[in-house]
C-alpha cells in the first residue's frame, strides 16, 4: 500500500513529437495491476494521489500522466493543434507504464481524458490493453456554453487557433466536498483554459467516438455521476448503448464531475476493484 503521507515521484517521458510530458508515480510493489490515468482539461497528475491511495488498498498501482499544456508537461496550457497530439501523448504513457511494471496497465480517463482514451483505443493505440475505465467521459457537455463563445471558437480555430479562452469549470461543480472544491481552486497547476482550436478538436472527436463506438473490442467500465454538472451523463448512457457487448456501465447517484474526489468514494474504488476481479 502507498504510505500514508508519501509524496509521488515525478519523472518524464517524451511523446511521439518529444514533447516532455511529467508523470507521477504511486507503485505497489508486486501488484497485479496498474493504473495508467489521463486527467481531465485544466488539472493534471497530482489530483489522483486520492485515487491511488484509494486502489492501493485493493494492492493495485497508480501512475498518472500531465498532458501536453498541462501540468509540469510543455505546451500552451490547454492548447493542442491537433487532437491526434493527445492521443499520443496518451499512448506514449500507457507503453511507457507498461514498460515500468510486470504486472497489467489498465488505462483509466477522467473526463476529458476519457475522450482522449475513447479516441486512443479506437486509433489502434493501446492494443496491448485487455480492458480500460473511463469516468465521466467528456462526451456531452453539459455546463452552458455562451453562443457567441461556440461561435468564436469555430471561426478562431481556423484563423487563430491559438486563442485561449475559458473552459467555463466552475470549481464547485468538481466534487461535494468543500476541501476538494478549495484544493481545486487554489492549486497553481490547475488552468481554466481551453484554446480555440482545442474546443474544435474536442467537437471533432467527440462526433467520432459516437459514430465508431461498435468497433471497440476491448472491455470497458463507465462511471458516471447523475449529479454531474458538467459533463451529462446521458453521454455515457449512449456510449453504452453503442457498444453494449463490451462496457459496463455505472451511475453513481448523486455523485459529482470527480467520483475518486467525491463523498462514498470508497464505494467507487471497490466497484473498479470488484470490475477488475470478476
Amino acid at each position: 500500500m502507498v504510505p500514508e503521507g508519501a509524496t509521488a515521484g515525478t519523472n518524464f517521458l517524451a511523446s511521439a513529437d518529444g514533447t516532455r510530458l511529467a508523470y507521477r508515480s504511486w507503485p505497489v510493489p508486486g501488484a497485479a495491476i496498474t493504473f495508467a490515468v489521463v486527467h481531465g482539461l485544466g488539472e493534471h497528475s497530482g489530483r489522483y494521489e486520492r485515487f491511488a491511495r484509494g486502489m492501493a488498498r485493493f494492492q493495485m498501482g497508480t501512475y498518472a500522466v500531465d498532458l501536453r499544456g498541462h501540468g509540469q508537461s510543455q505546451g500552451q496550457r490547454g492548447h493542442v493543434d491537433s487532437w491526434s497530439q493527445w492521443v499520443d501523448d496518451a499512448a506514449a504513457f500507457v507503453r511507457h507504464v507498461q514498460e515500468l511494471v510486470p504486472g497489467e496497465v489498465v488505462p483509466l480517463g477522467h473526463s476529458f481524458g476519457g475522450a482522449v482514451l475513447l479516441s486512443t483505443v479506437l486509433a489502434g493505440k493501446v492494443s496491448q490493453s485487455k480492458r480500460f475505465v473511463l469516468s465521466s467521459p467528456a462526451l456531452r457537455l453539459k455546463v452552458a456554453v455562451p453562443a457567441w463563445k461556440m461561435t468564436l471558437g469555430r471561426v478562431a480555430s481556423r484563423v487563430t487557433p491559438r486563442l485561449s479562452m475559458s473552459n467555463e469549470v466552475d470549481p464547485g461543480t468538481v466534487s461535494r466536498i468543500p476541501e476538494v472544491v478549495e484544493a481545486y481552486r487554489t492549486d497553481p497547476l490547475v488552468h481554466s483554459k481551453i484554446s480555440s482550436r482545442t474546443y474544435t478538436e474536442l467537437l471533432r472527436a467527440q462526433k467520432d467516438i459516437f459514430a465508431r463506438a461498435g468497433e471497440i473490442k476491448v472491455p470497458f467500465l463507465v462511471l458516471a455521476g447523475t449529479d454531474d454538472r458538467l459533463i451529462d451523463p446521458q453521454g455515457s448512457v449512449a456510449l453504452h448503448e453503442l457498444a453494449p457487448e463490451v462496457s459496463d456501465l455505472r451511475l453513481l447517484e448523486g455523485r459529482y464531475h470527480e467520483p475518486f474526489n467525491d463523498r462514498d468514494d470508497q464505494e467507487v474504488f471497490l466497484t473498479i476493484a470488484d470490475w477488475l476481479r470478476k
